[in-house]
């Protein structure tokens, strides 16, 4: 379902090539926030398991 969205999108953006770029970066600027959010939340994880295991020690 999700692939024929994108290819009847693809099909009705192919006319308007400048627009189809435009889709294309803001889709990939999205998933490259989606990944950094992602990597910093398990930096805070490892983070708070570090001081955790600090204090345990104490």
């Amino acid at each position: 379902m999700v692939r024929q969205l994108a290819n009847n999108i693809v099909e009705s953006l192919r006319g308007q090539p400048l627009a189809l770029v435009l889709v294309l970066v803001n889709v990939i600027v999205l998933a490259g926030f989606a990944f950094t959010l992602h990597e910093v939340g398990k930096s805070i994880a490892r983070k708070d398991a570090m001081l955790q295991s600090c204090i345990d020690k104490r």
